[in-house]
């Protein structure tokens, strides 16, 4: 998952987990309140690709949730009210299977989530057309079925921030 913070240059941060990555949002923060600072960070967050014993809150995804969050408190604290500049997204190249494998991990999925954070956000919401959990609304019945393009909300967040028009 990578996670995006505010739309001129950019910065881009090695993989990093747990402290190094705090310090690293921290560093980041710091250089994007600059008037002149950097536009956008991307943080590279490893681990989420686990296909076994993957747990619930207390598992490994939930660890790597965990951090993720961590990341978005220290770039909302750190950035204080430039934080309210702010569009946090989140992406991955694929979602996970429903079912869970011998294990106890998902495979490689068709659908997914996109996470959103900061303060170009007007209020806290879910966005979906839920095709539901039935074998029928499963894209080649065993994933959750994507129902929005993922392209297409990237390309909004990104004529929003960077004043573009790709067009449509």
């Amino acid at each position: 998952h990578q996670i995006l913070a505010r739309p001129r240059s950019m910065l881009e941060f090695p993989d990093g987990d747990g402290e190094e990555a705090v310090i690293l949002a921290k560093t980041a923060a710091r250089e994007m309140k600059k008037d002149s600072g950097p536009r956008v960070a991307v943080f590279d967050v490893e681990g989420f690709d686990t296909h076994a014993a993957q747990g619930g809150n207390d598992g490994e995804h939930g660890e790597k949730l965990g951090n993720a969050d961590e990341l978005l408190r220290v770039l909302r604290d750190e950035m204080g009210d430039k934080f309210d500049d702010t569009l946090v997204l989140t992406l991955t190249e694929f979602g996970r299977t429903l079912h869970q494998n011998g294990g106890y991990g998902t495979e490689h999925g068709y659908g997914t989530a996109i996470l959103m954070a900061g303060g170009l956000l007007r209020k806290a919401q879910i966005h979906t057309d839920w095709p539901g959990l039935m074998t029928k609304g499963l894209f080649e019945g065993r994933d959750l079925n994507a129902t929005i393009d993922a392209r297409a909300v990237y390309c909004s967040a990104m004529a929003a921030c960077f004043d573009v028009d790709f067009g449509y």
